[in-house]
């Protein structure tokens, strides 16, 4: 899990560092030099896309995304660990319809070409595609970690990474 973690994390950093690249790039040429680029924007949103996504998955494992857990604090120890395992229930089926119907919509928009890049709008949904890849593991790996924890051979609460 560390080495999956470690690869959004890196990943997300290097999409980052290249989406500002490309935008250091339009603003040199087009300010400085009065020669607009033509690829300079459509590359720095499909990195945005990509960083977002990988960094999704690793804010997913650990566990930085919203949580409002006022009724999980009021209940017992029990109770709270049947309603945890609920919620990564529920959270797993979401994430698998998400990661299905990005597998659709990648295969629907497989012709669709970018308009300055020229490559396949795809490759913005990949970034997608491996984002919520990551969350659907991770997600998994706290659903039986939870599973555990209720069976009594482990604490309850969101593996640390």
């Amino acid at each position: 899990m560390k080495a999956l973690l470690r690869f959004f994390d890196i990943g997300a950093l290097v999409c980052f560092s290249a989406m500002m690249i490309c935008i250091l790039i339009e603003v040199v040429s087009r300010n400085l030099l009065n020669l607009p680029t033509t690829w300079a924007e459509e590359a720095s949103r499909l990195m945005c896309v990509w960083s977002v996504f990988l960094g999704s998955a690793s804010a997913w494992r650990r566990g930085a995304h919203i949580v409002i857990n006022v009724v999980l604090d009021r209940l017992g120890r029990r109770s709270a660990a049947v309603l945890r395992l609920v919620v990564d229930i529920l959270s797993l089926v979401f994430l698998v319809s998400v990661w299905i119907g990005t597998l659709y919509i990648m295969k629907i928009s497989y012709p669709s070409k970018t308009t300055a890049l020229e490559i396949s709008i795809s490759y913005f949904y990949l970034g997608l595609f491996l984002g919520v890849t990551g969350m659907v593991v991770f997600q998994a790996a706290n659903f039986v970690h939870t599973a555990r924890a209720l069976s009594g051979r482990r604490p309850a609460g969101v593996q640390e990474p």
